[in-house]
């Protein structure tokens, strides 16, 4: 029984240590602040040692415990494992998660994980739901999402799983033709590639409207990708989160953007599907991913 208890006071912990705060720790779990400190301070009691520093600006761990939770994620995937060893032994179907995600998240990162991910859970059938608009997950229409936004919905559950940083970029042969811009005072005199209608809720979207002149935008684009792909042919210069523009190769960052125009990853569902097994794992993974994909999501531009 206290191993058990030890288990859950160790998800909790991993938690907080994720998301730096004992606050967004509780809401990634669904459970009460409260609970959180009790299960944190049982946990340090049982182990006779502090593991976090407590500070008003937020928890983080104390180095010397770093392999605590390393040991504990390690001990999340076996038992994963083994549930999943389990259901398909007893001839369990696979279950299909449908995830909601934009092109750009879909194409450029996680289309290349989902062997990984899918080979770690065999019982779940991943079904990705692309699109530039947020999906409603309270009504259904997926089982999960990854949100790229500041403000993912106080009716939504889960937990913030990275940054993404954005530049401009442009191809070296429309830099050879047409010059490289030395600075956002620039962008008004080249072609740029903008946003479409679809995409004008992304903070991306609003930045550059509010930066370049309407006669600049040479055409909008109504996903991410279009946008990559006309930046990639020579049309005109584009903003891009770093993770996408910086892993074409014919694509160079022309101009970088003061405080790199960050936006918040997070991996949410609706608070009614937060214990499904299939929703708990993929946001497991993902988060685990994310966090070690930092330095792709912040960007050549400004490491």
């Amino acid at each position: 029984m206290k191993r058990r208890k030890i288990s859950f006071w160790m998800q909790t912990a991993l938690a907080v240590a994720q998301a730096r705060s004992p606050a967004r720790g509780a809401k990634q779990l669904g459970i009460s602040i409260a609970t959180v400190y009790r299960h944190v301070d049982a946990l340090e009691r049982s182990l006779g040692i502090q593991i976090f520093n407590r500070k008003h600006t937020g928890w983080s761990l104390r180095d010397d415990m770093r392999v605590l939770m390393s040991a504990g994620e390690e001990i999340e995937q076996v038992l994963r494992r083994a549930e999943d060893e389990m259901r398909a032994g007893a001839g369990m179907s696979r279950q299909t998660l449908r995830i909601a995600l934009s092109d750009g998240i879909a194409e450029y990162y996680v289309a290349s994980r989902l062997q990984a991910f899918c080979e770690a859970n065999q019982t779940i059938q991943p079904d990705l739901i692309i699109s530039s608009e947020f999906a409603d997950l309270a009504r259904g229409e997926a089982d999960v999402a990854i949100r790229p936004d500041m403000d993912p919905g106080d009716t939504l559950v889960g937990r913030r799983a990275g940054q993404m940083s954005h530049a401009i970029y442009a191809a070296q042969d429309y830099i050879a033709k047409n010059g490289r811009p030395s600075g956002l005072q620039d962008l008004d005199t080249h072609r740029i590639c903008g946003y479409g209608p679809a995409l004008e809720h992304y903070t991306a979207a609003r930045w550059l409207e509010s930066t370049v002149r309407n006669d600049a935008i040479v055409a909008r684009f109504g996903n991410t990708g279009a946008i990559a792909s006309a930046v990639r042919d020579g049309l005109g210069i584009g903003l891009l989160p770093c993770f996408i523009g910086d892993c074409l190769a014919d694509l160079i960052p022309v101009v970088t953007i003061e405080g790199a125009l960050p936006v918040d990853l997070w991996l949410v569902t609706a608070a009614a599907s937060r214990k499904l097994p299939k929703v708990r794992a993929f946001i497991r993974y993902f988060a685990g991913a994310m966090r070690d994909d930092l330095s792709l999501f912040r960007g050549r531009p400004y490491l």
